[in-house]
């Protein structure tokens, strides 16, 4: 059997009772969590250490049917390797397998995978809860709110008011204390980080929210923008039949 054979039918067994389904049309494992926001995981290969061995990593996320579009590409976008989704001071892992380990390792990786991401998707139930997710792995997705890019316009859609200076904060002290524990590059300041972050955070995620919601024509595009995203992704839903009438 070869390797994606085995490895979807040794993840499908076990995350069967997790309510996840092998999607063809999206190539990955899928489940919704409600009518806006889908969890997914899938497979991807890559180089191994050892000789003789065959490498390869996982990919998961969430995404909403606020996205410009639920499909194959936009899966391989939103998806992030499972190191992601580790704690920072946990050693990072990768897979690899022999012809003859291989039913051992895919079997030993689904019940890591089902440990480590199934607390983090059972706590993304809404919208708001979503945008805490997307803070916590991947706070680029909610950047450029005025034109609309990534999964920006779910803050339009909980009414996001958030200033992010708390989350801004946390992380500006963490790089802070990684500039003075010398674990960045030469070079890097303090002023340097500062900039970056506010950049990253404020300039790119607040600002451009607000934007939107003080222009009336721009905020009522996004409104009308983002029902017609659902309203096209559900239809890709149905037609994928992860969703049934």
């Amino acid at each position: 059997m070869s390797f994606n054979s085995q490895f979807k039918l040794i993840f499908g067994e076990t995350f069967q009772t997790e309510g996840f389904r092998y999607c063809s049309k999206l190539n990955a494992f899928v489940k919704m969590l409600n009518e806006d926001l889908m969890a997914f995981f899938g497979v991807k290969t890559a180089p191994a250490w050892n000789k003789g061995a065959k490498g390869f990593f996982l990919t998961a996320g969430i995404i909403s049917t606020y996205h410009s579009s639920i499909d194959k590409k936009s899966i391989l976008y939103a998806g992030q390797d499972l190191n992601s989704f580790l704690p920072r001071n946990e050693a990072r892992v990768s897979f690899e397998y022999t012809e003859d380990t291989m039913e051992e390792i895919i079997s030993a990786t689904a019940l890591y995978v089902k440990e480590r991401l199934m607390p983090i998707f059972n706590q993304v139930y809404d919208l708001d809860s979503f945008i805490d997710f997307l803070k916590e792995y991947s706070i680029n997705k909610l950047r450029a709110c005025d034109t609309f890019e990534g999964e920006s316009l779910v803050l339009i859609k909980t009414d996001n008011h958030d200033d992010f200076q708390m989350y801004f904060q946390q992380h500006l002290d963490e790089l802070y204390a990684q500039i003075d524990a010398g674990n960045v590059g030469d070079g890097y300041t303090k002023e340097m980080a500062y900039d970056n972050l506010f950049h990253g955070i404020i300039e790119s995620i607040v600002y451009p929210r607000d934007k939107v919601y003080s222009d009336k024509s721009l905020y009522n595009e996004a409104l009308e923008e983002a029902e017609r995203r659902k309203s096209e992704n559900m239809k890709k839903l149905y037609s994928y039949q992860i969703l049934k009438n």
